[in-house]
Protein backbone atom coordinates (compact mmCIF):
# COMPACT_ATOMS: atom_id res chain seq x y z
CA UNK A 1 0.00 0.00 0.00
CA UNK A 2 1.34 3.28 -0.83
CA UNK A 3 1.31 6.56 1.32
CA UNK A 4 1.90 10.21 0.14
CA UNK A 5 3.95 12.23 2.48
CA UNK A 6 2.17 14.80 3.65
CA UNK A 7 2.10 17.82 6.17
CA UNK A 8 -0.70 19.03 8.41
CA UNK A 9 -1.03 22.26 10.00
CA UNK A 10 -2.79 22.63 13.13
CA UNK A 11 -3.60 26.29 13.70
CA UNK A 12 -3.62 27.38 17.44
CA UNK A 13 -1.87 31.40 18.05
CA UNK A 14 1.11 31.06 19.46
CA UNK A 15 0.77 26.99 19.96
CA UNK A 16 0.50 26.74 16.09
CA UNK A 17 2.87 24.07 14.80
CA UNK A 18 3.31 22.00 11.40
CA UNK A 19 3.40 18.30 11.36
CA UNK A 20 5.90 16.99 8.63
CA UNK A 21 6.20 13.02 7.53
CA UNK A 22 9.91 12.39 7.94
CA UNK A 23 11.69 11.45 5.10
CA UNK A 24 14.93 11.28 3.38
CA UNK A 25 16.99 10.84 -0.16
CA UNK A 26 19.85 9.21 -0.72
CA UNK A 27 21.91 8.38 -4.10
CA UNK A 28 22.40 4.98 -4.57
CA UNK A 29 23.87 4.93 -8.36
CA UNK A 30 26.34 7.41 -9.38
CA UNK A 31 29.43 9.00 -9.05
CA UNK A 32 27.98 10.18 -5.59
CA UNK A 33 26.71 6.83 -4.10
CA UNK A 34 26.43 6.89 -0.29
CA UNK A 35 25.17 10.61 0.08
CA UNK A 36 22.02 10.80 2.27
CA UNK A 37 19.95 13.93 3.07
CA UNK A 38 16.88 14.68 4.42
CA UNK A 39 14.07 15.88 3.34
CA UNK A 40 11.66 18.71 5.15
CA UNK A 41 10.10 21.82 4.94
CA UNK A 42 12.67 23.34 2.70
CA UNK A 43 12.93 23.30 -0.75
CA UNK A 44 15.68 20.67 -2.05
CA UNK A 45 17.28 21.54 -5.32
CA UNK A 46 19.70 18.65 -6.89
CA UNK A 47 21.83 19.71 -8.86
CA UNK A 48 25.67 20.19 -10.39
CA UNK A 49 25.81 23.58 -9.39
CA UNK A 50 27.65 24.31 -6.02
CA UNK A 51 24.63 26.01 -4.82
CA UNK A 52 22.33 23.06 -4.89
CA UNK A 53 21.45 21.34 -1.51
CA UNK A 54 22.19 18.04 -3.09
CA UNK A 55 25.10 18.48 -5.43
CA UNK A 56 25.74 16.11 -7.95
CA UNK A 57 29.34 15.58 -9.63
CA UNK A 58 28.03 13.95 -12.83
CA UNK A 59 28.47 15.29 -16.00
CA UNK A 60 25.26 14.86 -17.30
CA UNK A 61 23.27 16.71 -14.57
CA UNK A 62 21.98 19.99 -15.20
CA UNK A 63 23.17 22.68 -12.80
CA UNK A 64 19.66 22.88 -11.21
CA UNK A 65 18.08 19.71 -12.48
CA UNK A 66 15.33 18.79 -10.04
CA UNK A 67 14.01 20.05 -6.52
CA UNK A 68 11.87 18.46 -4.40
CA UNK A 69 9.31 20.33 -2.36
CA UNK A 70 5.93 20.91 -0.35
CA UNK A 71 2.86 22.14 -2.56
CA UNK A 72 -0.52 21.67 -1.28
CA UNK A 73 0.44 19.25 1.88
CA UNK A 74 2.53 16.68 0.00
CA UNK A 75 6.08 16.46 -1.30
CA UNK A 76 6.15 16.20 -5.04
CA UNK A 77 9.54 16.39 -7.27
CA UNK A 78 10.05 18.62 -10.12
CA UNK A 79 12.26 18.43 -13.05
CA UNK A 80 13.74 21.99 -13.44
CA UNK A 81 13.67 22.08 -17.65
CA UNK A 82 16.74 19.97 -17.11
CA UNK A 83 18.93 19.05 -20.34
CA UNK A 84 18.29 15.14 -19.95
CA UNK A 85 15.15 15.46 -17.42
CA UNK A 86 14.14 12.92 -14.72
CA UNK A 87 13.07 9.66 -15.24
CA UNK A 88 11.63 6.82 -12.91
CA UNK A 89 11.89 3.06 -14.70
CA UNK A 90 12.44 4.92 -18.20
CA UNK A 91 9.57 7.18 -18.50
CA UNK A 92 10.20 10.86 -18.60
CA UNK A 93 7.90 12.92 -15.56
CA UNK A 94 7.63 16.22 -14.90
CA UNK A 95 5.82 16.42 -12.03
CA UNK A 96 5.28 13.76 -9.47
CA UNK A 97 3.77 13.37 -5.99
CA UNK A 98 5.64 11.06 -4.06
CA UNK A 99 4.11 8.29 -2.96
CA UNK A 100 6.13 5.25 -1.13
CA UNK A 101 9.27 4.22 -1.72
CA UNK A 102 10.24 5.89 -5.17
CA UNK A 103 13.44 5.67 -7.27
CA UNK A 104 14.62 8.05 -9.82
CA UNK A 105 17.36 8.76 -12.10
CA UNK A 106 18.90 12.07 -13.39
CA UNK A 107 21.61 11.92 -15.88
CA UNK A 108 23.59 8.49 -14.79
CA UNK A 109 22.64 9.14 -11.45
CA UNK A 110 19.66 7.00 -9.37
CA UNK A 111 17.97 7.90 -6.36
CA UNK A 112 15.90 6.49 -4.51
CA UNK A 113 13.28 8.95 -1.43
CA UNK A 114 12.61 7.38 1.54
CA UNK A 115 9.53 7.70 3.98
CA UNK A 116 11.14 7.60 7.85
CA UNK A 117 9.13 6.71 10.72
CA UNK A 118 7.33 9.29 12.80
CA UNK A 119 6.50 13.10 11.76
CA UNK A 120 8.87 16.28 12.78
CA UNK A 121 7.06 19.20 14.89
CA UNK A 122 7.90 22.32 13.72
CA UNK A 123 6.87 25.25 15.49
CA UNK A 124 5.52 28.22 13.50
CA UNK A 125 3.81 30.55 16.22
CA UNK A 126 1.12 33.21 14.65
CA UNK A 127 1.74 35.11 11.53
CA UNK A 128 3.97 37.92 12.93
CA UNK A 129 6.81 40.44 12.28
CA UNK A 130 10.18 40.20 13.68
CA UNK A 131 11.85 43.09 13.61
CA UNK A 132 11.69 44.45 9.82
CA UNK A 133 11.51 40.44 9.27
CA UNK A 134 7.76 39.61 7.80
CA UNK A 135 6.65 36.18 8.43
CA UNK A 136 3.02 35.40 7.54
CA UNK A 137 3.77 32.06 5.27
CA UNK A 138 4.17 28.94 6.86
CA UNK A 139 7.77 28.99 6.05
CA UNK A 140 8.86 31.90 7.30
CA UNK A 141 6.86 31.68 10.67
CA UNK A 142 8.74 28.36 11.43
CA UNK A 143 12.14 30.66 10.33
CA UNK A 144 10.96 33.45 12.55
CA UNK A 145 10.24 31.23 15.24
CA UNK A 146 13.70 29.56 15.25
CA UNK A 147 15.28 32.95 14.52
CA UNK A 148 13.39 33.89 18.41
CA UNK A 149 14.67 30.62 20.46
CA UNK A 150 18.65 31.35 18.97
CA UNK A 151 18.59 35.10 19.81
CA UNK A 152 17.98 34.09 23.51
CA UNK A 153 22.14 32.96 23.71
CA UNK A 154 25.19 33.82 22.17
CA UNK A 155 26.06 30.73 20.31
CA UNK A 156 27.15 31.55 16.34
CA UNK A 157 24.29 31.13 13.51
CA UNK A 158 25.12 30.66 9.97
CA UNK A 159 22.01 31.96 8.07
CA UNK A 160 21.75 30.04 4.58
CA UNK A 161 19.61 31.49 1.23
CA UNK A 162 19.64 32.12 -1.98
CA UNK A 163 20.68 36.68 -2.88
CA UNK A 164 18.07 38.48 -1.85
CA UNK A 165 16.31 36.14 0.69
CA UNK A 166 16.72 39.14 3.70
CA UNK A 167 19.54 37.17 5.21
CA UNK A 168 21.13 40.48 6.77
CA UNK A 169 17.61 41.77 7.63
CA UNK A 170 17.02 37.97 9.59
CA UNK A 171 20.57 38.90 11.53
CA UNK A 172 19.57 42.07 12.31
CA UNK A 173 16.26 40.47 13.34
CA UNK A 174 18.36 38.26 15.67
CA UNK A 175 20.48 41.05 17.12
CA UNK A 176 17.50 43.13 18.08
CA UNK A 177 15.36 40.14 19.88
CA UNK A 178 18.93 39.39 21.84
CA UNK A 179 20.21 41.18 25.63
CA UNK A 180 22.66 42.64 22.56
CA UNK A 181 19.95 45.17 21.24
CA UNK A 182 21.41 47.89 22.63
CA UNK A 183 25.16 47.87 21.27
CA UNK A 184 26.25 48.04 17.69
CA UNK A 185 25.13 45.96 14.75
CA UNK A 186 28.25 45.61 12.49
CA UNK A 187 28.03 43.85 8.58
CA UNK A 188 31.86 43.10 7.39
CA UNK A 189 31.04 42.17 3.50
CA UNK A 190 33.36 39.46 3.23
CA UNK A 191 33.08 38.93 -0.70
CA UNK A 192 34.50 42.44 -0.96
CA UNK A 193 37.55 41.93 0.57
CA UNK A 194 41.07 41.01 -1.46
CA UNK A 195 44.32 40.87 -0.63
CA UNK A 196 45.89 41.64 2.56
CA UNK A 197 43.65 44.60 3.33
CA UNK A 198 40.92 41.99 4.36
CA UNK A 199 43.01 41.18 7.59
CA UNK A 200 43.18 44.91 8.53
CA UNK A 201 39.23 45.64 7.68
CA UNK A 202 37.97 42.73 9.82
CA UNK A 203 40.50 42.89 12.80
CA UNK A 204 42.13 46.34 12.36
CA UNK A 205 45.85 47.89 11.92
CA UNK A 206 48.06 49.69 13.87
CA UNK A 207 50.47 52.79 12.58
CA UNK A 208 52.57 51.67 10.09
CA UNK A 209 51.87 48.03 9.56
CA UNK A 210 51.65 48.50 5.52
CA UNK A 211 52.32 51.14 2.99
CA UNK A 212 49.73 53.67 3.56
CA UNK A 213 48.62 52.84 7.17
CA UNK A 214 49.29 56.56 8.63
CA UNK A 215 47.01 55.79 12.05
CA UNK A 216 46.00 52.81 14.20
CA UNK A 217 42.47 51.81 13.36
CA UNK A 218 40.19 49.65 14.44
CA UNK A 219 38.76 46.50 11.99
CA UNK A 220 34.87 45.15 12.32
CA UNK A 221 35.78 43.02 15.14
CA UNK A 222 36.00 45.95 17.87
CA UNK A 223 33.52 48.14 15.95
CA UNK A 224 31.42 45.63 16.99
CA UNK A 225 32.23 45.35 20.52
CA UNK A 226 29.10 44.59 23.11
CA UNK A 227 26.88 43.51 19.92
CA UNK A 228 26.77 41.87 17.21
CA UNK A 229 29.11 40.94 13.84
CA UNK A 230 27.51 39.78 10.45
CA UNK A 231 29.85 37.98 8.66
CA UNK A 232 27.90 38.63 5.41
CA UNK A 233 28.46 36.27 2.03
CA UNK A 234 31.46 34.24 3.92
CA UNK A 235 31.81 31.63 1.38
CA UNK A 236 33.79 34.47 -0.49
CA UNK A 237 36.34 35.24 2.15
CA UNK A 238 39.88 34.88 1.02
CA UNK A 239 41.29 31.20 2.39
CA UNK A 240 44.18 33.13 3.41
CA UNK A 241 41.89 34.96 6.48
CA UNK A 242 40.13 31.89 7.02
CA UNK A 243 42.64 30.24 9.57
CA UNK A 244 42.75 33.74 11.27
CA UNK A 245 39.13 34.23 11.42
CA UNK A 246 39.14 30.71 13.25
CA UNK A 247 41.46 31.75 15.48
CA UNK A 248 39.60 34.15 16.50
CA UNK A 249 36.22 32.41 16.91
CA UNK A 250 37.79 29.93 19.07
CA UNK A 251 39.21 32.56 21.79
CA UNK A 252 37.49 35.38 20.92
CA UNK A 253 41.46 37.36 20.42
CA UNK A 254 42.72 39.09 17.35
CA UNK A 255 45.76 40.54 16.57
CA UNK A 256 45.41 43.57 14.69
CA UNK A 257 47.87 43.90 11.18
CA UNK A 258 51.48 45.13 13.04
CA UNK A 259 50.78 44.97 16.61
CA UNK A 260 51.96 42.68 19.04
CA UNK A 261 49.36 41.36 21.53
CA UNK A 262 46.04 40.36 20.91
CA UNK A 263 42.95 42.01 21.87
CA UNK A 264 39.61 40.15 23.68
CA UNK A 265 36.35 40.96 22.31
CA UNK A 266 33.10 40.55 23.36
CA UNK A 267 30.71 39.93 20.01
CA UNK A 268 28.44 37.60 18.95
CA UNK A 269 29.29 36.14 15.62
CA UNK A 270 26.55 35.85 12.41
CA UNK A 271 27.58 34.47 9.20
CA UNK A 272 25.65 34.88 6.06
CA UNK A 273 26.00 32.78 2.78
CA UNK A 274 24.52 31.96 -0.45
CA UNK A 275 26.61 29.27 -1.12
CA UNK A 276 26.42 25.61 -0.16
CA UNK A 277 29.50 25.88 2.06
CA UNK A 278 29.86 21.67 2.72
CA UNK A 279 30.28 21.37 -1.18
CA UNK A 280 32.86 24.50 -0.86
CA UNK A 281 34.64 22.42 2.14
CA UNK A 282 34.90 19.31 -0.47
CA UNK A 283 35.88 21.89 -3.38
CA UNK A 284 38.55 22.64 -1.04
CA UNK A 285 37.74 26.73 -1.70
CA UNK A 286 36.63 27.10 2.27
CA UNK A 287 38.23 25.04 5.79
CA UNK A 288 36.08 22.27 6.99
CA UNK A 289 36.91 23.33 11.32
CA UNK A 290 35.56 27.18 10.28
CA UNK A 291 32.48 26.18 9.08
CA UNK A 292 31.83 23.85 12.00
CA UNK A 293 32.67 26.77 14.21
CA UNK A 294 30.35 29.02 12.15
CA UNK A 295 27.75 26.49 12.07
CA UNK A 296 26.64 25.59 15.55
CA UNK A 297 23.45 26.48 14.69
CA UNK A 298 22.01 26.71 11.12
CA UNK A 299 18.70 28.51 9.42
CA UNK A 300 17.95 28.42 5.72
CA UNK A 301 15.89 31.35 4.40
CA UNK A 302 13.54 30.52 1.72
CA UNK A 303 13.31 32.19 -1.56
CA UNK A 304 10.57 34.25 -2.27
CA UNK A 305 8.73 31.73 -4.87
CA UNK A 306 8.05 29.23 -1.47
CA UNK A 307 6.90 32.21 0.51
CA UNK A 308 3.55 33.68 -1.89
CA UNK A 309 1.64 34.49 1.44
CA UNK A 310 4.36 37.41 2.00
CA UNK A 311 4.62 38.72 -1.44
CA UNK A 312 1.51 41.18 -1.28
CA UNK A 313 2.23 42.05 2.54
CA UNK A 314 6.07 42.57 1.33
CA UNK A 315 5.16 44.62 -1.67
CA UNK A 316 2.33 47.04 0.06
CA UNK A 317 5.18 47.31 2.94
CA UNK A 318 7.79 48.96 0.12
CA UNK A 319 5.00 50.75 -1.09
CA UNK A 320 3.96 52.25 1.97
CA UNK A 321 7.93 53.00 3.15
CA UNK A 322 8.31 54.85 -0.64
CA UNK A 323 4.35 56.59 -0.26
CA UNK A 324 3.32 54.96 -3.24
CA UNK A 325 0.22 52.95 -4.58
CA UNK A 326 0.00 49.55 -6.10
CA UNK A 327 -2.27 48.77 -8.65
CA UNK A 328 -4.30 45.51 -8.40
CA UNK A 329 -2.88 44.70 -12.31
CA UNK A 330 0.69 45.01 -10.68
CA UNK A 331 0.19 42.77 -7.35
CA UNK A 332 -1.12 40.24 -10.07
CA UNK A 333 1.88 40.38 -12.25
CA UNK A 334 3.95 40.09 -8.38
CA UNK A 335 1.75 36.65 -7.34
CA UNK A 336 2.89 34.96 -10.94
CA UNK A 337 6.41 35.82 -10.80
CA UNK A 338 9.06 33.81 -9.85
CA UNK A 339 11.30 36.11 -8.14
CA UNK A 340 14.84 35.10 -8.74
CA UNK A 341 16.06 38.09 -7.36
CA UNK A 342 13.83 37.66 -4.58
CA UNK A 343 13.21 40.18 -1.87
CA UNK A 344 15.66 42.64 -3.22
CA UNK A 345 14.37 41.97 -6.38
CA UNK A 346 10.77 43.21 -5.04
CA UNK A 347 11.93 46.17 -3.23
CA UNK A 348 13.29 47.06 -6.62
CA UNK A 349 10.34 46.84 -8.44
CA UNK A 350 8.13 48.86 -6.22
CA UNK A 351 10.65 51.27 -6.08
CA UNK A 352 9.98 52.01 -9.78
CA UNK A 353 6.08 52.27 -9.07
CA UNK A 354 7.01 55.37 -7.39
CA UNK A 355 8.05 56.68 -10.37
CA UNK A 356 4.95 54.73 -12.75
CA UNK A 357 2.75 52.49 -11.83
CA UNK A 358 2.74 51.24 -15.85
CA UNK A 359 3.14 47.89 -15.57
CA UNK A 360 5.64 47.96 -18.45
CA UNK A 361 7.70 50.14 -16.86
CA UNK A 362 7.76 48.68 -13.38
CA UNK A 363 7.79 45.04 -14.01
CA UNK A 364 9.10 45.00 -17.90
CA UNK A 365 10.58 41.18 -17.39
CA UNK A 366 7.36 40.04 -16.13
CA UNK A 367 4.69 39.68 -18.86
CA UNK A 368 1.50 37.84 -18.01
CA UNK A 369 2.88 34.51 -17.61
CA UNK A 370 0.00 32.12 -19.20
CA UNK A 371 -0.27 28.21 -18.24
CA UNK A 372 -1.90 25.88 -21.08
CA UNK A 373 -5.31 25.57 -20.75
CA UNK A 374 -5.32 21.46 -20.06
CA UNK A 375 -2.42 22.68 -17.04
CA UNK A 376 -4.41 25.68 -15.91
CA UNK A 377 -7.62 23.71 -15.62
CA UNK A 378 -5.95 20.88 -13.62
CA UNK A 379 -4.74 23.40 -10.88
CA UNK A 380 -8.09 25.30 -10.77
CA UNK A 381 -9.64 22.19 -10.34
CA UNK A 382 -6.98 20.88 -7.47
CA UNK A 383 -7.35 24.24 -5.70
CA UNK A 384 -11.21 24.14 -5.58
CA UNK A 385 -11.21 20.94 -4.77
CA UNK A 386 -9.15 20.73 -1.30
CA UNK A 387 -10.80 24.50 -0.20
CA UNK A 388 -14.24 22.64 -0.60
CA UNK A 389 -12.82 19.96 1.30
CA UNK A 390 -11.51 21.44 4.14
CA UNK A 391 -14.59 23.83 3.97
CA UNK A 392 -16.97 20.61 4.04
CA UNK A 393 -14.86 18.48 6.50
CA UNK A 394 -14.84 21.83 8.76
CA UNK A 395 -18.91 22.30 8.70
CA UNK A 396 -19.06 18.09 9.15
CA UNK A 397 -16.91 18.96 12.34
CA UNK A 398 -14.17 16.13 10.68
CA UNK A 399 -16.99 13.42 10.14
CA UNK A 400 -16.63 11.82 6.76
CA UNK A 401 -19.91 10.29 6.55
CA UNK A 402 -21.52 13.50 7.67
CA UNK A 403 -19.51 15.46 5.05
CA UNK A 404 -19.92 13.23 2.25
CA UNK A 405 -23.38 13.66 2.82
CA UNK A 406 -23.45 17.57 2.65
CA UNK A 407 -21.11 17.43 -0.21
CA UNK A 408 -23.62 15.13 -2.49
CA UNK A 409 -20.82 12.38 -3.17
CA UNK A 410 -19.97 9.17 -1.68
CA UNK A 411 -18.32 8.38 1.46
CA UNK A 412 -15.45 6.75 -0.68
CA UNK A 413 -15.27 9.39 -3.03
CA UNK A 414 -14.91 11.76 -0.41
CA UNK A 415 -12.46 9.34 0.89
CA UNK A 416 -10.27 9.54 -2.13
CA UNK A 417 -10.06 13.02 -2.55
CA UNK A 418 -9.30 13.82 1.37
CA UNK A 419 -6.27 11.07 0.27
CA UNK A 420 -5.35 12.55 -3.13
CA UNK A 421 -4.95 16.20 -1.47
CA UNK A 422 -3.18 14.96 1.38
CA UNK A 423 -5.75 16.56 4.13
CA UNK A 424 -5.50 15.46 7.54
CA UNK A 425 -8.45 16.09 9.90
CA UNK A 426 -7.83 16.99 13.65
CA UNK A 427 -6.66 13.60 15.87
Amino acid sequence: MTHTLTTQLLEGGAASRLLLDRAQISVIKGPDKGVVMPLGLHTLIIGSASTSDLVLHDAAVSSRHARISIDRNRYVLRDLHSKNGVQIAGVAVFELPITGLTTFQIGTSTLQIKPLRGQESIELGQPRQLAALMAHSVKMRAVATTLERLAQNDITILLEGETGTGKEVAAHAIHEASARRGGPFVVFDCGAQTGDMAASELFGHVKGAFTGASDNRAGALAAAEGGTLLLDEVGELPLELQPLLLRALEGRETRAVGASKTSRHDVRILAATNRNLREEVRAGRFREDLLYRLAVATVRLPPLRERGEDVTRLAQHFANEQGTRLTPELLSLFQQHEWPGNVRELRHMVSRAAISTDPAFVAPDLGVTMLALPEARRLATEDFERDYLVKVLARAADNVTEAAKIAGVSRQMLTRLISKHGIRREP
